[in-house]
């Protein structure tokens, strides 16, 4: 024997059905507004991306030289940018040796 389902019954459904989806849309829009972009601005209007590249060690280079030539302008000090490189490279001092590849981040600037 078939349950009927009444006229009531359907339009209640409809509205419980109707009424989730209104409200993970009003979520989704909620969440969405406190994302946080991919890059930052500075003040002068730019946008600041942020990429990583690999460079192969040759022989004489140090950690150190490495971070004078290509620490950027977010970081205060060498000694700061080189703890940054060996968290990035998982090195537990300041040694590397020639042929080895060492991950290094720097910035692109494009203006808007």
């Amino acid at each position: 024997m078939k349950k009927r389902v009444s006229r009531n019954s359907a339009k209640k459904r409809f509205r419980r059905i109707f009424t989730g989806i209104i409200l993970m849309m009003v979520i989704c829009v909620t969440f969405g507004a406190f994302l946080v972009s991919a890059h930052e601005k500075t003040s002068a209007g730019d946008a600041v991306y942020k990429y990583y590249k690999s460079i192969e060690i040759q022989p004489g280079d140090t950690l150190w030289g490495i971070a004078e030539d290509t620490m950027t302008d977010e970081y205060d000090s060498v000694v700061e940018y080189v703890q940054v490189l060996k968290d990035m490279n998982n090195l537990d001092s300041d040694n590397i040796e020639a042929g080895q590849d060492l991950i290094i981040a720097y910035n692109d600037s494009v203006l808007y």
